[in-house]
């Protein structure tokens, strides 16, 4: 079965302008040190980000590409926008941030910020949210199969094999 990476709102609340992460400084370098450890395990690079952001600009764009060029490029778009955000410290709630990731896919700016106004996708973000909740999801990355409980949220590589495999069993 192929993957489809499928739009998920962590923080749908979040003002237009951000809002700060709900840890204290006392709190934020261990929780920064586990996230930068989880993403060594993983081999992925992170910078972790201070910030909220609202991030349902993206997800739209997100169905814009997936419409117009399907869902390979849709799942190019979401590790763009999640380098963008998790690594470069770009503010995926800028029209123009979320342009730059989009045109490589033939979107122009003006053809997000049109489906943006008239929110030609967010119908489809709804839809993936209720299903994401429906199966568990309750953080990101998630995955999941069909018949079978989400599993939700970054953890070591090992813990994320044996889910799978009890899932597979």
């Amino acid at each position: 079965m192929p993957t489809r990476w499928l739009p998920f709102e962590l923080h749908p609340d979040t003002p237009s302008g951000g809002a700060p992460k709900p840890f204290s400084d006392e709190q934020w370098p261990a929780i920064e040190r586990r996230l930068r450890m989880l993403a060594r395990q993983v081999g992925v690079p992170i910078e972790p980000p201070r910030r909220n952001v609202n991030s349902r600009l993206a997800l739209e764009a997100g169905e814009l590409v997936r419409a117009r060029a399907g869902d390979e490029s849709s799942a190019a778009f979401h590790h763009a926008l999640s380098r963008a955000f998790f690594v470069d410290g770009g503010d995926i709630a800028d029209l123009r941030v979320v342009a730059d990731l989009a045109a490589p896919f033939g979107i122009s700016e003006d053809e997000i910020r049109a489906a943006w106004t008239s929110h030609a996708y967010a119908g489809a973000i709804d839809v993936s949210m209720r299903a994401a909740r429906a199966a568990g999801v309750t953080g990101v990355p998630a995955f999941g199969w069909a018949g079978s409980h989400a599993v939700s949220g970054m953890m070591e590589p090992q813990r994320i094999v044996a889910m799978l495999r009890g899932a597979a069993g």
